[in-house]
């Protein structure tokens, strides 16, 4: 579990941070652009790969950020900034002719931040992935290939930023060996007269995470994605005649989007920011909460533009799924931080399971009734918090 700092307050994001934040909204836009229309498992593995690679660039500067606090390097900051904007153009074309663009741009950011991180000269065992790029090297070898081995490559390298943390955890609390060289290697590069008259061994302390700055940057990342959902409904509106069905899936979809905030900030970040759940086990739980979101909003877009008819069944699989992770995410944060066994069975699997049968057995279902159906299934969720609440405070 990473450390806090007792002596220090949790401080805010700050002005740069924000600013930073921004290159994520039009990433976002472009990455749920490409779910538009009639999704294909194709296009939805597309789009896991691309927002994966969004997320994991964004992380890296995210807990630099939060480590180096004041002493941040603007201009590593704003240089990261804008290589995150290049890959968020490119993602239309990002299995096309702008490959080689987004790859290039993702190695430019991670190595960005990896320099960034070794001025602090302090290791990160909670999230190892955000300072050491061992998942870059297939990444640049994915520069001098071409398709389909490319995006092969791609998976390969995220996968194994992903499961770093995982393979490190035994050796939480001590800096490995690798670490510890990898960047003394950096320090005697760095050093000029000391280098040359022997530098001696270079000593890193292990970085000590402001938990609650990390919940707030995370809250941050999560808003902008539901503003996306709000976007999507408001953009299709805008653009199609006001029919009883398509007001009817916009107040829906804005019911569903607001089902979806409260229990995210009310139970998805506390468990964080007070220390309860680890950040190697938090930080992936939150890349699901935010796709899950992100592909809910694409799917809300899509019905209503046809809200009388059958959704088709890309559609019914990609909202309802959506919705299925989401809950899913949450029951799997609720095992991790030792929540009582009727909250997994009352509140989590019930929102994993309805959504699924919905989108098994809900072909005839109109979109208009299919998203009011899941709105009932998020209200179940908020009524069952408020019962259990209820329960607590009579005993």
């Amino acid at each position: 579990m990473a450390k806090i700092d007792s002596a220090q307050p949790g401080r805010h994001a700050s002005w740069l941070e924000l600013f930073f934040d921004l290159v994520v909204v039009a990433a976002i836009f472009e990455l749920a652009h490409r779910l538009h229309g009639t999704p294909t498992l194709r296009s939805v593995g597309v789009f896991l790969v691309l927002y994966l690679a969004v997320w994991i660039a964004w992380t890296s500067f995210t807990l630099y950020g939060n480590v180096a606090g004041e002493d941040a390097r603007r201009r590593a900051m704003l240089l990261g900034m804008f290589g995150i904007a290049v890959m968020a153009a490119a993602v239309p074309e990002a299995t096309g002719e702008r490959a080689r663009v987004f790859a290039g741009a993702y190695v430019v950011v991670r190595i960005l931040g990896q320099l960034s991180w070794a001025g602090t000269r302090q290791t990160l065992l909670a999230w190892p992935t955000a300072q050491v790029g061992l998942g870059l090297a297939p990444w640049i070898v994915s520069l001098m290939v071409g398709s389909p081995a490319r995006y092969v490559l791609w998976v390969v390298g995220l996968a194994i930023d992903l499961l770093l943390p995982i393979l490190l955890a035994s050796q939480a609390g001590q800096i490995p060996p690798w670490a510890q060289r990898l960047m003394e290697r950096e320090a005697q590069r760095a050093a000029t007269g000391a280098a040359k008259r022997g530098l001696g061994r270079v000593e890193f302390r292990e970085a000590r995470l402001d938990l609650a700055h990390l919940a707030e940057r995370l809250g941050l990342f999560v808003i902008i994605v539901l503003g996306e959902g709000v976007m999507q409904l408001v953009t299709t509106a805008a653009g199609v005649a006001w029919t009883s069905g398509v007001v009817a899936v916009a107040v829906a979809g804005f019911v569903l989007l607001i089902g979806l905030w409260w229990p995210t900030f009310r139970y998805g970040l506390l468990a964080t920011e007070s220390g309860r759940m680890p950040v190697r086990a938090g930080m992936p739980l939150h890349f699901l909460t935010v796709t899950s979101i992100t592909v809910i909003a694409a799917g809300l877009g899509t019905i209503m533009e046809h809200p009388h008819g059958h959704a088709p069944s890309a559609v019914r699989w990609l909202l309802c799924g959506g919705v299925a992770v989401y809950f899913l995410d949450a029951a799997l944060g609720a095992v991790i931080v030792r929540q009582p066994l009727h909250w997994l069975l009352g509140w989590g699997l019930p929102g994993t399971a309805a959504p699924l049968v919905l989108a098994a057995i809900g072909g005839w279902l109109p979109g208009v009734l299919m998203v009011w159906l899941l709105v009932m299934v998020v209200g179940w969720q908020a009524a069952y918090v408020w019962l259990a609440q209820r329960r607590g405070h009579r005993a």
